[in-house]
């Protein structure tokens, strides 16, 4: 979740930075979103206090059923260059996790880094990256320090291509439809964008 706020808000930035108006954001097409509320709902519930009387095996296949929504989000909607590459980003993320028996595998530097308690059991979809991890390259290897606040956590390259699809998804959206940022005829000869 943490990453999507970071791509939200990078993408709001840089939206406005380019010309961009969050009103334009209704113009954006994309299909199938329901998958996206549905798989975000389904990690909310197995990740918090709401998932704690399920067994490990269905919290685990809910996991993996989330990343199968998210990937037939992506493939509906590759025509999106973000959504693509956010695509691809949860693919990694998904081959890690099942290589790695439905968990993410985190390095303990990044663990520590973030300030997050190495231990054995799992905390939220990530585990210790033990001697057998497979795929740990693409796992929760990178981390945002502890000291800065709320940020503190541990992220994949899968995560880093979801962000940027994010955000640079907002920021096509906030540009408007093509033409929308044209130049529109007024009275005198002159012109103003709308």
């Amino acid at each position: 979740m943490l990453v999507l706020i970071v791509a939200l808000t990078c993408g709001l930035i840089a939206g406005y930075a380019r010309g961009g108006r969050l009103r334009n954001i209704e113009h954006l097409s994309l299909r199938l979103t329901w998958l996206v509320v549905l798989a975000m709902a389904v990690q909310l519930v197995i990740f918090t206090p709401l998932g704690a009387p399920l067994s490990e095996t269905i919290v685990l296949a809910a996991h993996m059923a989330s990343y199968a929504l998210l990937l037939a989000f992506a493939v509906a909607n590759r025509h999106q260059v973000g959504v693509a590459l956010a695509g691809v980003g949860t693919l990694l993320n998904a081959a890690v996790i099942f290589a790695n028996g439905g968990y993410m595998p985190a390095s303990r530097w990044a663990l520590e880094f973030a300030g997050i308690a190495v231990a054995a059991e799992p905390h939220n979809n990530s585990t210790v990256a033990g001697e057998g991890a497979r795929l740990l390259p693409l796992g929760d290897v990178m981390a945002s320090p502890s000291w800065v606040p709320v940020v503190g956590n541990v992220f994949s390259v899968g995560d880093v291509l979801v962000a940027a699809g994010v955000a640079m998804l907002l920021v096509t959206a906030m540009r408007g439809p093509a033409g929308a940022m044209a130049a529109t005829p007024t009275t005198g000869g002159q012109t103003e964008t709308p």
